[in-house]
């Protein structure tokens, strides 16, 4: 077994407009579902780094994992710079690693999880 790398230990705060979406993401989120994200963020603030690839050569952080915070960092909360970690893979490799981060968060019970979607947005709309 190979030794557990963690990235997670070097997060950094990086400007936003250094950070590009991946062109490969099939992740959607529904409208509930990125509300219910916005909502925590706002109540817990960013627990967890937006997961990266760093191009040299370009000097930009490319997402692999947390579009969608990034997304209610640069739509909702106008943040200026956001809290990344990087990982040093090849591009098949990172689209890898996009797809287990993906599939880690789960699809079972999903009509469960969607019920609880519901009714939190609207427990807090209330």
């Amino acid at each position: 077994m190979s030794e557990i790398e963690f990235p997670v230990l070097n997060v950094k705060m990086v400007d936003i407009d250094k950070v590009i979406t991946n062109d490969y993401n099939p992740n959607k989120v529904a409208p509930p579902e990125m509300e219910l994200l916005k909502h925590s963020i706002e109540e817990d603030g960013y627990t967890q780094p937006i997961v990266t690839y760093y191009d040299k050569e370009s000097d930009i952080y490319i997402v692999v994992d947390g579009f969608h915070r990034y997304r209610c960092a640069k739509e909702y909360f106008n943040l200026k710079q956001i809290p990344v970690v990087t990982i040093d893979k090849d591009l098949e490799n990172r689209m890898a690693s996009t797809i287990r981060h993906n599939r880690a968060r789960g699809t079972h019970q999903i009509i469960d999880m969607s019920h609880i979607v519901l009714t939190l947005t609207q427990n807090r709309m209330e």
